[in-house]
């Protein structure tokens, strides 16, 4: 295995002794470097000089974003390393441990597939991070159906072939990396997943994240790309509702007509707002999906209803959080490692 093969892609906005260390230990392990300096002021000059002679260096004036420079760093790959195979994207604060690179580059080279760093949380972790990713993970298990440990994972592995690729994706901040993974998911591309190493100095307070801005930017992409799921959740649920009041007796017409409905929604839907990832393949992904999720769903409320002695509206949210829990576990399921 030729570490040479693999660049460690850093990108990096007023960096301190972290960077240093990262880039040297990097180094000894025989990995090809390249640093964006995405804009970081004057003062900061002096760590970025230590590394110059060691790495390749790609340096814009004004402060861009993580996104912008990790597309700078994919966009320069193959023109700075002719000879490279994979990319890794790597923080330069110390967040990510030299002996998780090596791993990553190992599973890099034996599957020829996407990795992604997987961060296992404990009380150690500072709140707000713990916080942050189990309600993106919910989030996007709820809309997209597909179960992922820890999406915001700066540490992530791609063979060179998907350079051009990740240029084109949107988002210049830490949205790019959550429109990055959901491209990825959207295109039904095999992505395996590895156990890191969690690591947070000085209780996190180096990161750049900005609670408000960078939450809303990233929560906003995930639910515009459910838009489709919960749209068809809303049909299932007036769905209900008009079979209670006018078809009394009947419930198994307007049944098959939610069934055939959704499907119709959904491509629709899914052709609008994702027209260019493949919405024929994720449509009869989706499709399936909801009719095991409808068959389940309707056969729960006949229950509540039929056998408890629930009635309609009261059985209605838990028919809601039925919905919810299947979207939530059977992806979990399924996942791969």
């Amino acid at each position: 295995m030729n570490k040479k093969e693999t660049v460690i892609l850093i990108p990096s906005y007023e960096p301190d002794r972290y960077l240093i260390n990262t880039v040297n230990e990097l180094l000894n392990e025989g990995f090809s470097i390249l640093v964006v300096n995405d804009g970081s002021k004057e003062e900061y000059e002096e760590v970025f000089d230590v590394i110059k002679p060691k790495v390749q260096y790609i340096k814009y004036e004004k402060n861009r974003g993580k996104g912008f420079a990790l597309k700078t760093g994919y966009s320069n790959i193959s023109k700075l390393f002719p000879d490279a195979k994979y990319v890794i994207t790597a923080d330069g604060d110390g967040q990510h441990a030299t002996k998780d690179i090596v791993r990553m580059n190992e599973l890099l080279n034996e599957k020829d597939e996407l990795v992604l760093g997987i961060r296992v949380f404990d009380k150690t972790v500072p709140f707000r991070s713990r916080f942050g990713n189990e309600w993106s993970k919910f989030n996007r298990c709820l809309l997209t159906k597909q179960y992922v440990e820890d999406d915001q994972c700066g540490l992530r592995g791609f063979p060179i072939r998907y350079m051009d690729e990740l240029t084109k994706i949107k988002g210049n901040r830490y949205d790019y990396e959550m429109n990055q993974l959901t491209s990825f998911q959207l295109r039904q591309y095999t992505i395996y997943t590895l156990p890191i190493e969690v690591i947070y100095l000085d209780a996190n307070s180096r990161s750049h994240f900005s609670q408000f801005k960078d939450t809303v930017r990233i929560h906003s992409k995930i639910i515009y790309q459910g838009l489709p799921s919960l749209f068809c959740l809303s049909l299932l649920i007036a769905g209900l509702i008009l079979t209670y009041h006018y078809w009394t007796g009947f419930y198994h017409l307007p049944i098959l007509a939610g069934y055939l409905g959704i499907g119709l929604v959904y491509l629709v839907l899914a052709s609008i707002v994702q027209p260019s990832r493949q919405p024929a393949k994720r449509t009869l992904k989706e499709l399936l999906f909801n009719v095991v999720k409808m068959s389940f769903v309707y056969g729960m409320m006949w229950l509540f209803c039929n056998v408890v002695g629930l009635t309609y509206y009261a059985a209605i949210p838990i028919f809601v959080v039925l919905a919810c829990l299947f979207n939530l576990i059977i992806p979990r399921l399924f996942r791969k490692k």
